[in-house]
């Protein structure tokens, strides 16, 4: 029932997160592409093509909000786990779930309220060299936000089920 139940999840959290990888490494290599073109177009053509800075930008945008939600997902981001490994373990998991509530909260309140205002604010713009709207690039802080805070939940739960004594570190550059 429960073990079965728990796989599964494992197994969908694992694809989820190789299809954001799949989706981070299109956007890095479409901005790379882009920026070159645009190097391209501006030195090599003498007249740079209007639409790369402003696809650059809107792809770097979307690149820093979904790789910061995969890098906290995947354990990958930056933690001063050292004093935190100091702590009794009990103390140890109390303040790792505080940590993930915290994270969540914030989550909710900066990137998917505030995003979602900013994004919803700014649909009627249009991008001046691209056909898109202004807020389907802002549109990424809410993504992000969601992704954060479904991460961080995730995170609650194996904090809450696992023993305090084998609780490690919560990056894996510490742990």
């Amino acid at each position: 029932g429960g073990e079965v139940m728990l796989t599964l999840l494992q197994k969908i959290k694992k694809g989820f997160i190789r299809s954001l990888e799949v989706l981070l490494m299109v956007m890095v290599a479409a901005l790379t592409l882009t920026v070159l073109w645009g190097v391209f177009t501006r030195f090599c053509l003498g007249k740079q093509a209007a639409y790369t800075d402003e696809l650059a930008r809107v792809l770097l945008v979307w690149v820093s909000m979904v790789g910061a939600a995969l890098a906290f997902g995947v354990k990958a981001h930056l933690g001063v786990d050292f004093f935190v490994n100091m702590l009794h373990p009990e103390a140890r998991k109390t303040l790792s779930m505080l940590v993930q509530v915290v994270t969540a909260v914030l989550a909710v309140c900066v990137f998917v309220v505030g995003g979602w205002g900013l994004a919803m604010g700014q649909m009627g713009q249009q991008l001046p060299t691209l056909p898109i709207s202004r807020g389907l690039v802002y549109f990424s802080i809410p993504l992000g936000g969601v992704l954060i805070c479904l991460f961080a939940l995730e995170n609650l739960v194996e904090i809450f089920k696992t023993p305090a004594e084998l609780l490690s570190a919560q990056t894996k550059s510490e742990g």
